[in-house]
């Protein structure tokens, strides 16, 4: 009766150093797999950051250029019959601008004649003295008396009070 157990036991033991053994050898070559992985991630997200950084700088670069690339333009784009605004009407820059299309009689072509004047907001045509009008009526061509006849300065006017009422209640 003893041997019999004995026999089991050891059949048991083995059994279970096997187990163990084997436990131990997909858990080694599942390890390695993972910690190649793992640095396989790191790699990738090392490369990634890298990348962010250099397009970073690339934006930084083309943000500087676009700046240049504006000036440039504004100056390349007015035309040479402009004369600069007198010191009455207020200085303003392009990305300044306010929607002059939303004064009546003032669309599309008008406003980029205002722009070519640099006239970009309702702060500049609110301050447009009589004599620069007429300036500016020479300018237009057919559109000489639109300026007054239309009332682009009270609209201005209007326009501005209103923006400040509603910034005002804000």
């Amino acid at each position: 009766m003893i041997y019999p157990a004995m026999q089991t036991l050891f059949w048991i033991i083995l059994a279970g150093l096997f187990g163990i053994f084997m436990g131990w050898l997909f858990w080694r070559r599942s390890s390695k797999i993972d910690v190649i992985e793992i640095e396989n991630l790191r790699q990738t997200i090392v490369n990634r950051d890298k990348k962010i950084a250099s397009l970073r700088g690339n934006v930084d670069q083309c943000k500087a250029m676009l700046k240049v690339y504006r000036e440039e333009m504004e100056k390349a784009c007015r035309p040479s019959f402009v004369t600069s605004l007198p010191t009455a009407v207020p200085r303003a820059k392009a990305y300044e601008a306010d929607d002059l299309k939303k004064i009546s009689g003032v669309g599309p072509f008008m406003e980029a004649r205002l722009n070519a004047f640099k006239i970009y907001t309702f702060e500049q045509v609110a301050a447009l003295e009589p004599d620069v009008i007429e300036e500016l009526g020479e300018t237009l061509g057919s559109f000489s008396d639109r300026i007054i006849r239309e009332d682009w300065v009270g609209q201005a006017k209007k326009l501005l009070a209103a923006r400040a009422g509603v910034s005002a209640q804000a």
